[in-house]
């Protein structure tokens, strides 16, 4: 298999930079364009962390992975959810828990709804007979639900609807014979 033409290029690279450590990217693409190989800045970095001419961090280990700090919630109730929670148990109103807190109204709201639920139980995994849709999406209508009465139902209420937007028409018809 024939090889890359970004590793040649890489090689380039690396020997430049043996032989000249202060070498400038710049220089060296007009050198390699000279040589019809192919580099790329991000190249010049990686050979110059590789002979040690810069300092570099192993992947995952970097400046932010130092600052971001442990991943996830934190275990214990120093989280805003946490500390809801424990005021919502003290019996303190929403508003009140909201302005402690330092958060919105609705999240403690998120949270009281959360803590009805109970441990493990996703929104929306309630024992209605109707599926949870998302967002934006309505919910399934009866006639989908495969009883007899509730297609027969279903179609009494689209009867109904179109008996009042033809009268709704009519209203409009009237109103426009007496304007013009």
């Amino acid at each position: 298999m024939a090889e890359k033409k970004t590793a040649a290029g890489f090689e380039f690279l690396v020997q430049a930079l043996k032989a000249n450590k202060g070498a400038q990217y710049s220089d060296l693409k007009e050198k390699a364009d000279q040589k019809k190989l192919t580099i790329y800045p991000v190249m010049f970095g990686r050979a110059k962390a590789m002979l040690g001419l810069v300092k570099s961090a192993k992947r995952g280990e970097g400046k932010k992975a130092k600052t971001a700090g442990p991943r996830g919630r934190p275990k214990d109730g120093s989280s805003k959810s946490g500390q809801i929670r424990s005021l919502l148990a003290s019996g303190m109103t929403t508003a009140e828990i909201a302005k402690q807190v330092g958060c919105s109204v609705n999240l403690v709201y998120a949270v009281k709804a959360g803590a009805k639920r109970g441990p493990g139980r996703p929104a929306g995994s309630g024992k209605s007979p109707v599926a949870k849709r998302g967002p934006g999406r309505p919910p399934k209508s009866a006639a989908l639900a495969g009883s007899l009465d509730s297609v027969i139902q279903a179609l009494r209420d689209g009867d109904r609807d179109r008996d009042r937007f033809r009268r709704a028409l009519d209203q409009i018809r009237v109103i426009l014979a007496n304007l013009g």
